[in-house]
């Protein structure tokens, strides 16, 4: 007898844990969802020179590196970027995203975009990868940090 109750609690576990991975998956396709929305408005932002829509979309403690610099920049010299900078296209693919717990998750991509800084027109096909989370009292995702890194072409053979 108390083998049959051991397997029906068992079964009973088993149920409940498949319910909530299956819970966890579809939350975590919502989520992937909403991620590649929001990365794309911010590239969408970004060329439109909406400086109040990023400022939103960035947390206040983000942080970015791109390759070549010479160091991490905040959000206040990302914003500054846009009057510079002029994003003239751009074309994002291959997003994934990954959860970090219940409040972040790490969304990479990648972009081809040309751009025309100081002058200078400029095309690059870079990897993305990018921490987001969610706080305070909106409870809306934020970009907390970007890192991008050149795609070198592949040497002929």
């Amino acid at each position: 007898m108390k083998i049959i109750v051991m397997v029906v609690v068992f079964l009973l576990l088993l149920t409940t844990v498949a319910a909530a991975q299956e819970q966890l998956t579809s939350k975590s396709s919502a989520n992937a969802s909403v991620l590649e929305a929001k990365v794309r408005k911010v590239w969408e932002d970004f060329k439109n020179k909406n400086k109040q829509s990023l400022v939103v979309a960035l947390d206040d403690n983000f942080r970015m590196i791109e390759e070549g610099t010479s160091g991490f920049g905040d959000k206040k010299a990302d914003i500054a970027t846009v009057d510079d900078l002029d994003l003239i296209n751009y074309t994002l693919k291959d997003f994934t995203v990954k959860s970090l717990g219940a409040r972040s998750a790490l969304v990479t991509y990648e972009a081809h975009y040309e751009s025309k800084y100081k002058g200078q027109t400029a095309k690059a096909d870079s990897i993305f990868g990018e921490v987001w989370t969610r706080e305070g009292s909106d409870n809306d995702w934020k970009a907390l940090y970007l890192q991008e890194t050149y795609i070198q072409e592949a040497a002929a053979k």
